[in-house]
Formats: C-alpha cells, sequence, structure tokens
C-alpha cells in the first residue's frame, strides 16, 4: 500500500471519527494533544501531497496547520470545537475556487473517472459544484452554532447528523441526475 493512501486514509479516519474523540478524549487526554495529532497527521499530509494538488492544498493544509498549533499552544478546549467548521470552510473554499478555473472541481473528477460527458454535463456540474459550496458553508455555520449548545450536541450534529444530511443530499442529487438524464436523452 502506497504511503500516501496510508495518510489519507488516516486523515479521513481521524476527521470522520473526530467529534467522538473529542467528545469521549477530553475528559482523558489535554486539548493539547489533540492538537499535536493534528500537526503530525498534517506534516505526514503535506509529505505526501501530488503535485497537482499542491496550488490548492498547501494554503488550506497551512491553515489547518496554523489551527492545530493555536490549540497545542492555547490548550483550549473550545478551539477543539472549531475544528468541524474549519474543515466545512475550507471545503467550500476547495469548491467555490474551482468554479473560477475552465473546469468546476466535480468536471474534473467526472473527466477523471472517464465517464461519458454530454453538452449539459459542464452547465450541471458547474452549478452542482456551487450547490456543494453553498451546502459546506451552511453546515459550517451550523457547526459553529453547535458550539454555544452542549458538547453533547456538538458531538451530534458534527458526529452523525451532517454526515447524514451529506449521504440526503448526495442521494438526492443522484436521483435527480437521472431524472435529468432521461428527461436530456443523455445515458
Amino acid at each position: 500500500m502506497k504511503k500516501g493512501v496510508i495518510v489519507r486514509a488516516l486523515l479521513a479516519v481521524f476527521f470522520v471519527t473526530y467529534p467522538f474523540l473529542v467528545y469521549f478524549g477530553i475528559q482523558l487526554l489535554p486539548p493539547s494533544f489533540f492538537g499535536l495529532v493534528l500537526i503530525a497527521l498534517l506534516a505526514m499530509r503535506l509529505g505526501v501531497l501530488l503535485p497537482e494538488e499542491r496550488r490548492v492544498f498547501v494554503p488550506i493544509l497551512l491553515a489547518f496547520l496554523g489551527y492545530a498549533i493555536a490549540t497545542v499552544i492555547f490548550d483550549s478546549a473550545l478551539m477543539l470545537l472549531f475544528y468541524p467548521a474549519l474543515v466545512n470552510f475550507s471545503l467550500c473554499f476547495v469548491f467555490l475556487n474551482s468554479l473560477r478555473g475552465e473546469e468546476s472541481l466535480l468536471m474534473r473528477i467526472v473527466r477523471i473517472r472517464g465517464a461519458v460527458i454530454s453538452q449539459y454535463t459542464s452547465a450541471y456540474l458547474y452549478r452542482l459544484t456551487a450547490l456543494w459550496a453553498g451546502f459546506f458553508v451552511l453546515n459550517g455555520m451550523i457547526s459553529i452554532w453547535t458550539i454555544t449548545l452542549s458538547m453533547q450536541a456538538w458531538t451530534l450534529y458534527n458526529g452523525l447528523i451532517s454526515y447524514f444530511i451529506v449521504a440526503i443530499l448526495g442521494c438526492a442529487e443522484w436521483l435527480f441526475r437521472r431524472r435529468y438524464k432521461k428527461q436530456k436523452g443523455v445515458s
């Protein structure tokens, strides 16, 4: 298994389980521990960036490193709670930034996968990319709002509900795309 795949998988597992790790771990470990783990994972991720990823991901990873270092310095449990919002706003940035280029992020993914591209694909994926960017802004704002509630509410939303919303949005888009393709006569 390639080193890059392992690092990406570790980051994915860390991100997905982060709210639960914080919820249960904060009772046993200082907040700075989570910052140190994040610093290590981000440093590894920087080390396995592909050349084509650098332009977009280096600034984002550096912002996350700054966040992680601040978490270690201030040793603040409150700072730990902003991580999901930071992830959402970063994803929004990536999606929105791709709209400024020749191809949206989703169009690039479709091309990489070798899928059939119709005359309607580019405009559809442009709007879909904008929709996901909007979702990530909204999700980030809700994540911040949950910080003002309780630790349980923050964990429930950021560790479960937001993932269900992503799944529902993904399934709804898939169903809409099937209908849209049928309507346009595209296979």
